[in-house]
């Protein structure tokens, strides 16, 4: 019976956390992230998005929200098919935000992306985005 009741309290335990694993760490973010872009698909990349974001595109910078980032992003990607996209560097700030650094490659132009973590409401989202071309 004792057996019983240690088992019963791991499986409530395991399937606590469980629960709780469903929200993406920063391993998993960038890797969704890394998806989404070798995809050029704007709507997965926006699911990892802070409600206002910066966004830079070839020198048009400013805050969007969610929404408005995600139908520029959209543009970005039909004028822009995406062949590939490849990371190149990562790292980490004191306050704990997390940067990537990387390029895409869009058929006649390569692009340098670069994109920061921060946390929100426990998890890392996408603060800043800027995707310029590389000369």
């Amino acid at each position: 019976m004792k057996t019983l009741k240690q088992v019963f309290l791991i499986s409530l335990v395991m399937g606590y956390f469980t629960c709780f694993a469903g929200l993406p760490g920063a391993d998993e973010t960038n890797r969704l992230i890394t998806n989404a872009l070798a995809a050029g698909n704007a709507t997965a990349l926006s699911a990892c998005f802070n409600s206002m974001i910066d966004l830079g595109i070839d020198g048009n910078e400013d805050s969007y929200s969610k929404t408005q980032a995600t139908r520029i992003l959209q543009d970005f990607f039909v004028k822009n098919p995406v062949k590939s996209y490849k990371v190149t560097r990562q790292g980490t700030s004191n306050d704990g935000s997390q940067f990537t650094i990387g390029t895409l490659d869009a058929g006649n132009k390569n692009f340098r992306v670069y994109y920061l973590l921060k946390k929100a409401d426990g998890h890392p989202l996408i603060q800043q985005l800027q995707i310029q071309a590389e000369k």
